[in-house]
């Protein structure tokens, strides 16, 4: 009853941050034109560039070490993750205002929002950190509380800037940022953390072997992300533009908030199995991996049906509906590969999951090369095919390549992770053999190179 309230509440908590984070495009494309909806989008996908690399440098390593701590280090390691964040904030404030002030004044790339936006970014990395503190030690029902007061005020201040008459981007940008001091300031209330009070030397020192790797990988995501809006906006136009987000948030970033929060579920147990497969003795190790690879393709299959729903039912669906939308008609066919592109993200979620169990960091990010390199070929080649119908189903492409590579890695890992406690076995001491405990001795401690791949 306990795991089915904690799955309940991380779902939950996973649409309630969706909706805040959504809630900024869909209101861009309600609120302005199209056009200005686009440069607007420009401005959030920076926004989304700073939190997305606080969330790999801090926030998934929290999710990922933790549970493998005791108490006293899991606090430690908390403290230092929230100086890192509000110190990696300050930092990103700095460099986005110097962005605009020397941003062009003309042309199609307008970032004129970054004003509005830049202030709030501490608060917001701050918050999120804390989020990922609650995962850590599966907390799913604090995390929602705090999400809850996000959203809450977030609506709120939005709510009181239209009923003054203000429909800009600056009011969404303000909003969203009152949302988020709220919730980090709930957060540092019930958990009496202090930011101030930790170290963020520590958390480099401490958390390198993963969050160079975690970070790295985010870098090279982003950078696909932040191509992918430049090259639109450049090569077609800031209205196909704010047409791929739009159809963006409503199909796959509701199927990417659902896989953070499973990925919040099973990687901490994924992580517990991973550690115990290669420090525990050989025949407890090997049940370990084999429980592993069970859960893994137990998850694999349920996703693979659930993506085929997804594409059977969602698609027709969301084509029909945006077809009698005057405003949003000319995206109607984007429906079926957007559909098939978030269904094949949900089939490689138990395998990316897996790795980070198996902190198999680096794999994460060779993969996440290949992925985009491949979406953004894609993209060009189909863009100047078909404009922005092809380039989408370009980046289907690429999310397909992208699926492979994850599985490819994911069976090398494994293999790795089951033939480490078959060696073992081979070096266990047997009875009445004297030389057992210095062959055995090799698998007495953690084996922490493991950690860094």
């Amino acid at each position: 009853m306990r795991g089915a309230r904690r799955v309940a509440a991380g779902l939950s908590d996973q649409a309630i941050i969706a909706c805040a984070n959504a809630a900024n495009t869909i209101l861009a494309l309600a609120l302005l034109t199209r056009a200005r909806a686009g440069a607007m989008v420009l401005s959030l996908g920076l926004a989304y560039l700073v939190l997305t690399l606080n969330r790999a440098f801090v926030g998934e390593v929290l999710i990922v070490l933790a549970a493998r701590l005791d108490e006293q280090r899991r606090a430690r390691l908390m403290r230092n993750g929230l100086a890192m964040a509000v110190t990696f904030g300050v930092v990103a404030v700095a460099v986005l205002l110097v962005i605009w002030v020397l941003r062009p004044r003309s042309g199609n790339i307008d970032l004129q929002d970054l004003v509005w936006l830049a202030p709030f970014l501490p608060v917001i990395l701050l918050h999120d950190t804390g989020r990922a503190g609650y995962l850590a030690v599966r907390e799913q029902g604090s995390c929602l509380l705090i999400d809850l007061v996000w959203v809450t005020i977030q609506a709120a201040a939005m709510t009181g800037f239209l009923l003054a008459g203000h429909r800009s981007a600056g009011a969404i940008f303000v909003s969203w940022g009152l949302g988020a001091l709220a919730g980090a300031l709930v957060f540092l209330a019930r958990t009496g953390q202090r930011p101030w009070r930790g170290d963020p030397r520590q958390w480099i020192s401490e958390t390198r072997h993963l969050s160079g790797w975690f970070t790295a990988t985010q870098i090279v995501g982003q950078i696909q992300v932040q191509a992918i809006s430049f090259l639109v906006s450049g090569r077609l136009s800031q209205r196909d533009l704010s047409g791929l987000r739009g159809g963006q948030t409503a199909l796959i970033q509701p199927v990417q908030n659902f896989i953070q929060a499973v990925q919040s579920l099973i990687v901490p147990r994924l992580s517990r199995l991973a550690g115990d497969a290669s420090r525990r003795p050989a025949r407890e190790g090997r049940t370990a991996a084999e429980r592993m690879r069970h859960q893994t393709a137990l998850l694999a299959v349920a996703f693979v049906g659930l993506a085929v729903l997804m594409v059977v039912t969602v698609a027709p669906l969301s084509a029909f509906v945006l077809a009698r939308l005057s405003k949003f008609a000319d995206i109607a066919p984007l429906a079926l590969p957007l559909c098939v592109q978030a269904g094949i993200y949900l089939v490689e979620l138990p395998f990316a999951a897996a790795l980070r169990g198996m902190h198999r960091a680096r794999l994460l990010f060779f993969r996440y090369v290949v992925y985009t390199a491949a979406s953004l070929a894609g993209l060009i080649a189909g863009g100047d095919a078909d404009g922005l119908h092809g380039a989408v189903w370009g980046l289907t492409g690429g999310a397909a390549v992208s699926l492979l590579t994850m599985i490819a890695f994911y069976r090398y890992a494994l293999h790795r992770l089951v033939g480490s406690a078959t060696d073992r076995a081979e070096v266990e001491p047997v009875p009445g053999d004297w030389s057992g405990p210095q062959r055995g001795a090799r698998h007495a401690a953690p084996d922490r190179s493991d950690l860094a791949r």
